[in-house]
């Protein structure tokens, strides 16, 4: 009789325990935060953002935070289309950063170390050198509050990015559909998949402002795209995903999540093992990503194209 050579979930859960604690567990996902301002329900998603922040404020806070947003808007109380997609976006990162200024100047005046200020950008589009989609987004998002009131100024901003966008983001599929040698990353598809959100609502603002009655082209385009890069997105961490096993006591196994990403451990295995436990972990890495979600945005966008286009939402900013 052949030998068990079973693997048990507690293995696994050890092994995936010990990549988080080491931040590596692997993210291409759609960012949730993103996808909730680009959509049909933005204009409530950033009201309750704006609510929230402020209830976390003391008044006199509260105060410097209303009198710095009002000097970026030149006084004025209201932000034309401020409830509505990319626009919603970039008050949403606009507001999370002044309030963070504000309470962390309150909060730490002394010797204390201030914690580090949030990276809404770098949590939205992961951090990949090698692609200029967050650059690219985070240029975008900070010209928009100024750019707001005036909306020629707007629609040729608009314009400019979403050249800027699909340009990169040609690229990025083309390198990552290839195939080359480790083109396909996490933080590759991540970028990619945010800036595809990102850029179908920056094609549609513009369009709302020049042209309402423009089709749209982008999503489909993006929802044919999607499911084979994600698919060559699995292979590529079933070819990654490696478990050195440990020898002997202490951590002297290696766990490699994908190149330069990688975690000793100290987990004892048997030869027999490894491709079952490698297979499992890649399996818990993409659920816990929820890449469906992905897809399910581009359907949405795509199936819901007349009522977004309709959005006219603007954003009332909050008294002194």
């Amino acid at each position: 009789m052949g030998s068990s050579c079973s693997t048990s979930q507690q293995t696994v859960d050890h092994l995936y325990d010990i990549t988080s604690h080491a931040g590596l567990v692997p993210d291409a996902s759609l960012d949730a935060s993103l996808a909730s301002l680009l959509s049909l329900n933005s204009s409530w998603v950033l009201e309750q953002q704006h609510t929230t922040l402020q209830r976390g404020m003391t008044q006199r806070q509260r105060f410097a935070f209303n009198r710095d947003v009002h000097s970026l808007f030149g006084g004025s109380t209201r932000v034309s289309y401020g409830g509505v997609g990319v626009v919603a976006l970039a008050l949403s990162v606009l507001f999370e950063m002044l309030a963070h200024h504000q309470t962390a100047e309150s909060d730490f005046r002394g010797p204390e170390r201030r914690p580090p200020p949030p990276d809404p950008i770098r949590r939205m589009f992961g951090a990949d050198p090698e692609w200029d989609i967050s650059s690219i987004a985070s240029e975008l998002l900070k010209k928009i509050p100024g750019a707001a009131n005036d909306q020629d100024r707007m629609a040729a901003l608009l314009e400019t990015y979403e050249r800027k966008l699909q340009s990169e983001l040609v690229e990025i599929h083309a390198r990552m559909s290839s195939l080359e040698k480790n083109a396909v990353t996490s933080a590759g598809v991540k970028q990619w998949l945010n800036g595809a959100a990102l850029h179908i609502h920056t094609f549609l603002h513009w369009k709302r402002l020049t042209d309402p009655s423009a089709e749209d082209t982008l999503s489909p385009d993006y929802l044919q795209r999607v499911g084979p890069l994600l698919s060559i997105y699995r292979e590529h961490l079933l070819r990654t995903v490696k478990v050195l096993p440990a020898s002997g006591p202490g951590p002297g196994g290696l766990l490699i999540v994908e190149p330069l990403r990688n975690v000793s451990h100290g987990v004892r295995l048997r030869a027999c093992e490894r491709k079952n436990v490698q297979r499992a972990l890649v399996e818990r890495f993409l659920s816990d990503q929820d890449l469906q979600a992905g897809k399910e945005f581009f359907q949405r966008s795509h199936m819901h194209h007349e009522a977004l286009m309709a959005q006219q939402e603007d954003f009332q900013l909050g008294g002194f």
